[in-house]
């Protein structure tokens, strides 16, 4: 049988990422995580081996002092023990064991916040999300704070800016098209509207809507305006996504 050992953290934050928990100076693999249960972790049992050699020594002793001294620490050591005992079951946490046995516990003074820290944990855990990124403070009544979101906002970002460094050229010839059309006599509001979401959709980065839109080029003849007006980059465009 393992010889387990449980660690107690109070008012600690644990991160969650790439497989990993980590909080202060410690660190654990989620795949060697055995284990994981909210409640109270208290193993530990009464020393009665600590209090038969008290005893001893109270017996064997020869000064009254130090037989009364000992009898006292005798009645005081298991009121304060079981004093300890009992608020250590009372208090609720997060528990990890690991194959070693070991069991890490996270408590928070927050009941209701600790649940849904368990529930988010354990659901995290269960999936094997390797991209999710979570802060979990059990300080005070406690805060989740979800980086995983961000990242995803800042790296699609990303992409749309590269997208759209790309497709300058494509952007601009679009927007001399529009000009092209509001200059005319007869504005035509579903050729300008059809210019104006393949813009969209271009900044966006949605090759299946671009590619629609560039198909209505040609079946509403606005690929003859582009040949007349030396779009080249944009005629390029429709040709390698429709042809």
């Amino acid at each position: 049988m393992k010889n387990q050992t449980n660690l107690r953290f109070i008012n600690s934050t644990i991160t969650i990422e790439e497989n990993t928990i980590r909080w202060e100076n410690h660190m654990i693999k989620t795949a060697n995580i055995s284990h994981i249960w909210m409640g109270n972790c208290s193993d530990k049992t009464f020393p009665y081996h600590f209090v038969l050699i008290l005893l001893l020594i109270a017996l064997s002793g020869s000064s009254p002092a130090s037989i009364i001294g000992i009898l006292l620490a005798l009645i005081v050591y298991p009121i304060a023990w079981f004093y300890w005992h009992r608020k250590q079951e009372s208090s609720i946490g997060i528990n990890f064991e690991i194959s070693s046995g070991v069991i890490y516990s996270f408590v928070c003074s927050n009941e209701e916040f600790t649940l849904q820290a368990y529930d988010l944990i354990s659901n995290l855990l269960s999936k094997r999300n390797t991209a999710s990124r979570l802060q979990i403070s059990f300080l005070g009544d406690g805060k989740i704070i979800d980086n995983t979101e961000t990242e995803k906002e800042s790296s699609s970002s990303s992409q749309n800016v590269m997208a759209s460094g790309i497709n300058e050229p494509i952007i601009n010839e679009l927007q001399k098209l529009t000009l092209y059309y509001t200059k005319n006599s007869e504005i035509n509001n579903e050729i300008l509207g059809l210019i104006e979401k393949t813009i969209q959709s271009i900044n966006m980065n949605d090759k299946i809507e671009t590619k629609k839109f560039y198909g209505s080029f040609i079946t509403m003849g606005l690929i003859k305006d582009c040949n007349e007006l030396g779009l080249n980059a944009l005629i390029n465009e429709i040709r390698t996504n429709i042809y």
